[in-house]
Protein backbone atom coordinates (compact mmCIF):
# COMPACT_ATOMS: atom_id res chain seq x y z
CA UNK A 1 0.00 0.00 0.00
CA UNK A 2 1.32 3.45 -0.90
CA UNK A 3 2.26 6.04 1.64
CA UNK A 4 -0.61 8.30 0.52
CA UNK A 5 -3.17 5.58 1.19
CA UNK A 6 -1.52 4.83 4.52
CA UNK A 7 -1.76 8.46 5.51
CA UNK A 8 -5.50 8.50 4.75
CA UNK A 9 -6.18 5.23 6.51
CA UNK A 10 -4.50 6.45 9.66
CA UNK A 11 -7.01 9.30 9.85
CA UNK A 12 -4.95 12.31 8.89
CA UNK A 13 -6.86 15.42 9.89
CA UNK A 14 -8.73 17.00 6.96
CA UNK A 15 -7.30 20.39 7.84
CA UNK A 16 -3.70 19.18 7.80
CA UNK A 17 -1.33 20.22 5.02
CA UNK A 18 -0.75 16.57 4.22
CA UNK A 19 -4.44 15.91 3.58
CA UNK A 20 -4.84 18.96 1.34
CA UNK A 21 -1.79 17.99 -0.69
CA UNK A 22 -3.07 14.45 -1.23
CA UNK A 23 -6.48 15.68 -2.36
CA UNK A 24 -4.89 18.05 -4.86
CA UNK A 25 -2.80 15.21 -6.30
CA UNK A 26 -5.89 13.03 -6.70
CA UNK A 27 -7.78 15.89 -8.40
CA UNK A 28 -4.98 16.34 -10.94
CA UNK A 29 -5.01 12.63 -11.73
CA UNK A 30 -8.80 12.60 -12.35
CA UNK A 31 -8.99 15.88 -14.42
CA UNK A 32 -9.49 15.11 -18.16
CA UNK A 33 -6.92 16.51 -20.58
CA UNK A 34 -8.42 18.89 -23.21
CA UNK A 35 -7.09 18.28 -26.70
CA UNK A 36 -6.27 21.47 -28.70
CA UNK A 37 -6.62 22.07 -32.44
CA UNK A 38 -3.81 20.86 -34.59
CA UNK A 39 -2.25 23.17 -37.17
CA UNK A 40 -3.87 21.22 -39.99
CA UNK A 41 -7.33 21.55 -38.42
CA UNK A 42 -6.89 25.31 -38.03
CA UNK A 43 -5.83 25.63 -41.68
CA UNK A 44 -8.89 23.66 -42.78
CA UNK A 45 -11.21 25.95 -40.78
CA UNK A 46 -9.55 29.06 -42.23
CA UNK A 47 -9.88 27.65 -45.75
CA UNK A 48 -13.59 26.93 -45.24
CA UNK A 49 -14.25 30.46 -43.93
CA UNK A 50 -12.37 31.98 -46.88
CA UNK A 51 -14.33 29.83 -49.34
CA UNK A 52 -17.68 30.82 -47.81
CA UNK A 53 -16.68 34.49 -47.90
CA UNK A 54 -15.71 34.22 -51.56
CA UNK A 55 -19.10 32.69 -52.33
CA UNK A 56 -21.33 34.90 -50.20
CA UNK A 57 -19.76 38.36 -50.56
CA UNK A 58 -20.59 38.68 -54.31
CA UNK A 59 -24.12 37.50 -53.53
CA UNK A 60 -24.50 40.22 -50.89
CA UNK A 61 -23.02 42.80 -53.28
CA UNK A 62 -25.48 41.82 -55.99
CA UNK A 63 -28.36 42.04 -53.54
CA UNK A 64 -27.30 45.56 -52.53
CA UNK A 65 -27.03 46.60 -56.17
CA UNK A 66 -30.49 45.22 -56.88
CA UNK A 67 -31.78 47.45 -54.10
CA UNK A 68 -30.02 50.46 -55.64
CA UNK A 69 -31.50 49.60 -59.03
CA UNK A 70 -34.99 49.57 -57.54
CA UNK A 71 -34.42 52.99 -55.98
CA UNK A 72 -33.04 54.34 -59.27
CA UNK A 73 -36.05 53.00 -61.18
CA UNK A 74 -38.30 54.77 -58.68
CA UNK A 75 -36.40 58.05 -59.25
CA UNK A 76 -36.81 57.75 -63.02
CA UNK A 77 -40.49 56.97 -62.67
CA UNK A 78 -40.92 60.07 -60.50
CA UNK A 79 -39.16 62.22 -63.09
CA UNK A 80 -41.35 60.81 -65.86
CA UNK A 81 -44.48 61.57 -63.82
CA UNK A 82 -43.26 65.11 -63.12
CA UNK A 83 -42.71 65.67 -66.84
CA UNK A 84 -46.15 64.28 -67.60
CA UNK A 85 -47.74 66.67 -65.08
CA UNK A 86 -45.71 69.52 -66.57
CA UNK A 87 -47.07 68.70 -70.02
CA UNK A 88 -50.63 68.82 -68.67
CA UNK A 89 -50.04 72.51 -67.80
CA UNK A 90 -48.28 73.38 -71.08
CA UNK A 91 -50.60 72.17 -73.81
CA UNK A 92 -49.19 68.62 -73.64
CA UNK A 93 -45.63 69.78 -74.36
CA UNK A 94 -42.90 68.25 -72.22
CA UNK A 95 -40.32 70.30 -70.35
CA UNK A 96 -37.75 71.86 -72.73
CA UNK A 97 -34.25 70.46 -72.37
CA UNK A 98 -32.58 73.89 -72.62
CA UNK A 99 -34.98 76.54 -73.85
CA UNK A 100 -32.46 79.32 -74.51
CA UNK A 101 -29.49 77.08 -75.19
CA UNK A 102 -28.16 79.12 -78.12
CA UNK A 103 -28.82 82.54 -76.55
CA UNK A 104 -28.17 82.66 -72.81
CA UNK A 105 -28.29 79.03 -71.70
CA UNK A 106 -29.89 80.21 -68.48
CA UNK A 107 -32.35 77.38 -67.87
CA UNK A 108 -32.25 73.64 -68.38
CA UNK A 109 -34.69 70.87 -67.55
CA UNK A 110 -33.18 70.33 -64.09
CA UNK A 111 -32.35 73.86 -62.92
CA UNK A 112 -31.94 77.58 -63.49
CA UNK A 113 -28.53 79.24 -63.75
CA UNK A 114 -27.49 81.43 -60.84
CA UNK A 115 -26.02 84.61 -62.39
CA UNK A 116 -23.66 85.10 -59.44
CA UNK A 117 -22.11 81.63 -59.41
CA UNK A 118 -22.73 80.58 -62.99
CA UNK A 119 -24.06 77.22 -61.75
CA UNK A 120 -27.52 75.80 -62.22
CA UNK A 121 -29.75 75.74 -59.15
CA UNK A 122 -31.91 72.58 -59.09
CA UNK A 123 -34.37 74.16 -56.65
CA UNK A 124 -35.36 76.64 -59.38
CA UNK A 125 -35.83 74.09 -62.16
CA UNK A 126 -39.01 73.92 -64.26
CA UNK A 127 -39.92 70.45 -62.92
CA UNK A 128 -39.70 71.51 -59.26
CA UNK A 129 -43.44 72.14 -58.75
CA UNK A 130 -44.20 68.63 -59.99
CA UNK A 131 -41.65 66.67 -57.96
CA UNK A 132 -42.08 65.18 -54.51
CA UNK A 133 -39.77 65.95 -51.59
CA UNK A 134 -39.96 69.68 -52.11
CA UNK A 135 -38.93 69.50 -55.73
CA UNK A 136 -35.58 67.86 -55.07
CA UNK A 137 -34.16 65.61 -57.76
CA UNK A 138 -33.03 62.41 -56.09
CA UNK A 139 -29.60 61.19 -57.15
CA UNK A 140 -29.12 57.69 -58.49
CA UNK A 141 -27.96 55.53 -55.52
CA UNK A 142 -25.21 54.01 -57.69
CA UNK A 143 -24.00 57.40 -58.91
CA UNK A 144 -20.37 57.92 -57.84
CA UNK A 145 -19.43 60.73 -60.17
CA UNK A 146 -19.13 64.38 -59.30
CA UNK A 147 -20.58 67.71 -60.23
CA UNK A 148 -19.38 69.09 -63.52
CA UNK A 149 -21.09 71.23 -66.10
CA UNK A 150 -24.52 70.30 -64.82
CA UNK A 151 -24.31 69.69 -61.08
CA UNK A 152 -27.79 68.87 -59.81
CA UNK A 153 -28.98 66.34 -62.39
CA UNK A 154 -28.56 63.48 -59.91
CA UNK A 155 -26.67 61.44 -62.49
CA UNK A 156 -29.48 61.46 -65.07
CA UNK A 157 -29.72 62.69 -68.66
CA UNK A 158 -32.74 63.89 -70.69
CA UNK A 159 -33.46 62.96 -74.29
CA UNK A 160 -33.51 66.27 -76.14
CA UNK A 161 -33.58 64.64 -79.60
CA UNK A 162 -36.73 62.63 -79.00
CA UNK A 163 -38.58 64.77 -76.43
CA UNK A 164 -36.92 67.88 -74.92
CA UNK A 165 -36.36 69.85 -78.15
CA UNK A 166 -37.47 69.86 -81.77
CA UNK A 167 -34.11 69.13 -83.37
CA UNK A 168 -35.39 65.87 -84.88
CA UNK A 169 -37.95 67.84 -86.88
CA UNK A 170 -36.21 71.22 -87.33
CA UNK A 171 -32.49 70.51 -87.18
CA UNK A 172 -29.90 71.61 -84.65
CA UNK A 173 -30.95 75.26 -84.44
CA UNK A 174 -31.80 77.83 -81.77
CA UNK A 175 -35.46 77.75 -82.75
CA UNK A 176 -35.56 73.98 -82.32
CA UNK A 177 -34.41 74.31 -78.70
CA UNK A 178 -37.04 76.94 -77.87
CA UNK A 179 -39.77 74.32 -77.75
CA UNK A 180 -40.14 70.65 -76.87
CA UNK A 181 -42.25 67.97 -78.50
CA UNK A 182 -45.82 67.28 -77.45
CA UNK A 183 -47.24 63.94 -76.43
CA UNK A 184 -49.02 63.63 -79.78
CA UNK A 185 -45.77 64.08 -81.69
CA UNK A 186 -44.16 61.01 -80.16
CA UNK A 187 -45.25 58.24 -82.49
CA UNK A 188 -44.17 55.33 -80.31
CA UNK A 189 -44.06 56.33 -76.61
CA UNK A 190 -43.00 52.83 -75.56
CA UNK A 191 -39.97 53.10 -77.86
CA UNK A 192 -38.81 56.64 -77.08
CA UNK A 193 -36.43 57.13 -74.16
CA UNK A 194 -37.09 60.08 -71.83
CA UNK A 195 -34.61 59.98 -68.92
CA UNK A 196 -31.71 57.59 -68.28
CA UNK A 197 -28.62 57.01 -66.15
CA UNK A 198 -25.96 59.29 -67.54
CA UNK A 199 -23.01 61.63 -67.22
CA UNK A 200 -19.97 62.55 -69.24
CA UNK A 201 -16.45 61.08 -69.14
CA UNK A 202 -14.15 63.95 -68.18
CA UNK A 203 -10.82 64.79 -66.59
CA UNK A 204 -9.41 67.53 -64.39
CA UNK A 205 -5.88 66.90 -65.64
CA UNK A 206 -4.96 64.68 -62.73
CA UNK A 207 -7.65 62.01 -62.87
CA UNK A 208 -10.59 60.83 -64.94
CA UNK A 209 -14.14 60.94 -63.60
CA UNK A 210 -17.76 60.88 -64.73
CA UNK A 211 -19.27 64.35 -64.46
CA UNK A 212 -22.94 65.27 -64.21
CA UNK A 213 -24.37 66.16 -67.59
CA UNK A 214 -27.85 67.18 -68.73
CA UNK A 215 -28.39 65.68 -72.18
CA UNK A 216 -28.79 62.20 -73.61
CA UNK A 217 -26.52 62.36 -76.63
CA UNK A 218 -27.61 60.11 -79.52
CA UNK A 219 -25.28 57.64 -81.27
CA UNK A 220 -23.39 58.83 -84.39
CA UNK A 221 -25.83 57.30 -86.89
CA UNK A 222 -28.73 59.21 -85.33
CA UNK A 223 -26.77 62.49 -85.15
CA UNK A 224 -25.99 62.24 -88.84
CA UNK A 225 -29.72 62.29 -89.58
CA UNK A 226 -30.16 65.68 -87.84
CA UNK A 227 -29.24 68.72 -89.96
CA UNK A 228 -26.52 70.77 -88.27
CA UNK A 229 -25.97 68.28 -85.42
CA UNK A 230 -22.57 67.19 -84.15
CA UNK A 231 -21.44 63.67 -83.39
CA UNK A 232 -20.89 64.03 -79.67
CA UNK A 233 -19.51 61.68 -77.05
CA UNK A 234 -21.76 59.16 -75.29
CA UNK A 235 -23.54 60.36 -72.18
CA UNK A 236 -25.29 57.14 -71.16
CA UNK A 237 -23.68 55.54 -68.11
CA UNK A 238 -24.00 51.77 -67.71
CA UNK A 239 -23.54 51.71 -63.95
CA UNK A 240 -26.06 49.07 -62.89
CA UNK A 241 -24.29 45.75 -63.46
CA UNK A 242 -23.34 46.84 -66.99
CA UNK A 243 -26.81 48.23 -67.67
CA UNK A 244 -28.31 51.70 -67.83
CA UNK A 245 -31.83 52.24 -66.55
CA UNK A 246 -34.14 54.09 -68.92
CA UNK A 247 -37.67 55.42 -68.43
CA UNK A 248 -39.60 55.67 -71.69
CA UNK A 249 -42.26 58.18 -72.72
CA UNK A 250 -45.03 55.76 -71.74
CA UNK A 251 -43.61 55.45 -68.19
CA UNK A 252 -42.10 51.95 -68.20
CA UNK A 253 -38.50 51.45 -67.02
CA UNK A 254 -36.00 49.06 -68.58
CA UNK A 255 -32.36 48.14 -68.01
CA UNK A 256 -30.45 48.14 -71.30
CA UNK A 257 -26.96 46.87 -72.13
CA UNK A 258 -24.28 48.76 -74.01
CA UNK A 259 -23.60 47.83 -77.62
CA UNK A 260 -21.45 50.76 -78.78
CA UNK A 261 -18.88 53.15 -77.32
CA UNK A 262 -15.69 55.06 -78.14
CA UNK A 263 -12.18 54.76 -76.71
CA UNK A 264 -10.99 58.35 -77.16
CA UNK A 265 -12.52 61.67 -76.22
CA UNK A 266 -11.63 65.35 -76.47
CA UNK A 267 -10.95 65.27 -72.71
CA UNK A 268 -8.19 62.70 -73.07
CA UNK A 269 -10.09 59.86 -71.36
CA UNK A 270 -11.48 56.50 -72.43
CA UNK A 271 -15.31 56.63 -72.23
CA UNK A 272 -15.64 52.92 -72.93
CA UNK A 273 -13.44 52.00 -69.95
CA UNK A 274 -15.50 54.36 -67.75
CA UNK A 275 -18.80 52.63 -68.53
CA UNK A 276 -20.08 55.10 -71.13
CA UNK A 277 -21.75 54.19 -74.40
CA UNK A 278 -25.05 53.65 -76.23
CA UNK A 279 -27.74 50.99 -76.04
CA UNK A 280 -29.27 49.29 -79.08
CA UNK A 281 -30.56 49.98 -81.61
CA UNK A 282 -28.01 52.59 -82.62
CA UNK A 283 -29.30 53.10 -86.17
CA UNK A 284 -32.52 52.74 -88.09
CA UNK A 285 -35.60 52.69 -85.84
CA UNK A 286 -34.07 53.66 -82.47
CA UNK A 287 -35.13 54.62 -78.95
CA UNK A 288 -33.44 58.01 -79.33
CA UNK A 289 -35.87 59.61 -81.79
CA UNK A 290 -39.64 60.22 -81.53
CA UNK A 291 -40.52 58.21 -84.64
Amino acid sequence: MSSSCIGLERGAPRSSPFFRKEMMNMSRQRRPQLAGFTLIELLVVIAIVALLSAILLPVFAQAREKGRQSACASNLKQMWLANLLYSADYDEHFVPAAQDFFEFDSIRWFGKRNPRTGRFEPRDGPLVPYLRDGGRLRACPSWQGQGGWDAGTGGYVYNYVGIGARVWKQGYTAEAFHHSLSQAEIAKPAECAMFADGGLAASDGARAFVAEYAFLEPPPAVSRRIPGAYELEPSLHFRHQLRTLVVFADGHVRGLRRVLSIKDSIYGVNPEAMGMGWFAPVEGDTYYDPD
